[in-house]
């Protein structure tokens, strides 16, 4: 049964056929590849979100596996209904119960749903700001380097329900920084501020070294957000390394819905 509500009055949605409708009448027609796009004002050919060839550099990168670590962590945490929060192209999405996923993206809903086509399996294009999830029907959210909305998670998790929310620990990327920059920092570690909603009731550190090629270390670098401020010089140094020993480190955080 759909957990799926209408983005227009809010009203849920049912699948009949190859749409889903609510009974005041709107409906959304499911793509071949069975995503149904529920984001407000999309038209064919919208770009919000990443764009065809981002969404595939980042799809071959992970698939190569140098985020292992973490796709086994955050699975063997996962029970229940579960929702993959901006899902991106659905690469830590390995669970054997009802799974729903969204992005803004629809290129990476699409990518997902061809990624993961069982049954058990649910893909949609949606706004984080409004998720149209019904409220208190998912048991388990997975959250990661995404923008953070506690009231919106909140309402969508069950009485006690979990989200797992991912950062990038301290070490993440360190030896890729060293060669970009002069003086290299470390990531925070800042948990994202709650207000009472959702618990942080506790905290894992997930982290492994992997050796990256050239190619590969600069698409990984394309998906970071250093990508757009650093400089073309210092892009240089990267583009010229061949391989580099790099550590991938997370921080998972557990939160609880009080």
């Amino acid at each position: 049964m759909s957990i799926l509500l209408c983005p227009v009055c809010g009203e849920k949605l049912n699948r009949i056929d190859s749409s889903f409708c609510c009974k005041s009448g709107h409906s959304f027609d499911m793509a071949k590849e069975g995503y149904v796009n529920l984001l407000l004002g999309s038209k064919p050919g919208d770009s919000r979100g990443d764009s065809k060839e981002s969404a595939r550099a980042r799809h071959e990168f992970l698939q190569k596996g140098y985020y292992d670590c973490l796709k086994v962590a955050i699975g063997e945490r996962l029970s229940g209904t579960v929702l993959d929060i901006c899902c991106g192209e659905g690469y830590y999405d390995d669970y054997d119960g009802p799974f729903y996923g969204f992005d803004i993206s629809k290129e990476m809903v699409r990518l997902a749903s061809k990624r993961n086509k069982s049954d058990n399996y649910h893909y949609f294009v949606a706004n984080l700001s409004s998720i149209p999830i019904e409220s208190e029907s998912i048991d388990t959210a997975m959250h990661l380097f995404a923008p953070f909305q506690e009231n919106e998670f909140s309402r969508i998790l069950k009485p006690d329900g979990v989200l797992y929310s991912v950062i990038p620990g301290e070490n993440h990327l360190f030896e890729m920084k060293e060669i970009l920059y002069e003086n290299p920092y470390k990531n925070d570690e800042k948990a994202p501020e709650t207000t009472g909603a959702l618990i942080l009731q506790d905290t894992t550190k997930v982290a492994e070294k992997v050796t990256i090629t050239g190619e590969d270390l600069w698409t990984l670098f394309s998906m970071t957000p250093y990508f757009y401020r650093t400089s073309e010089e210092d892009k240089a140094k990267l583009k010229a390394t061949k391989s580099l020993d790099l550590t991938v480190e997370f921080v998972i955080l557990k939160y609880v819905k009080h």
